[in-house]
């Protein structure tokens, strides 16, 4: 082989995706950055930072728990207008003050 042959190695999107992993570019603002890296940090005393995809992926995880548990929580419940079985995705009936999908959304959205 001389110098110019090209040696053939698995891409590290391969790599990932036989572990069974994929690759995100994520956009974040100088603060948020900022944020990120202390909260690594500060969740880890005395230790070395969590890893920003490990913080990352934690934090999904976490909210995934928080989601299921609020759904089965609001699920015994039924909407007051056509008295299906919450959460309703899609209603004829949206937009009608007593339709869940009006305004019910609001209890499962993310805040800060």
């Amino acid at each position: 082989m001389d110098a110019f042959d090209e040696i053939k190695t698995p891409s590290t999107d391969a790599f990932l995706a036989e572990a069974g992993e994929r690759k995100l570019e994520l956009v974040l603002d100088e603060q948020e950055m900022d944020m990120l890296a202390r909260n690594c940090a500060e969740r880890r005393p005395g230790r070395e930072p969590y890893e920003l995809s490990e913080y990352i992926a934690l934090l999904i995880r976490q909210d995934d728990a928080r989601v299921r548990g609020r759904i089965k929580a609001i699920s015994a419940n039924r909407c007051g207008r056509c008295g299906d079985a919450l959460p309703v995705e899609s209603c004829p009936c949206d937009g009608d003050s007593a339709c869940w999908v009006t305004r019910g959304w609001h209890e499962t959205k993310l805040s800060v």
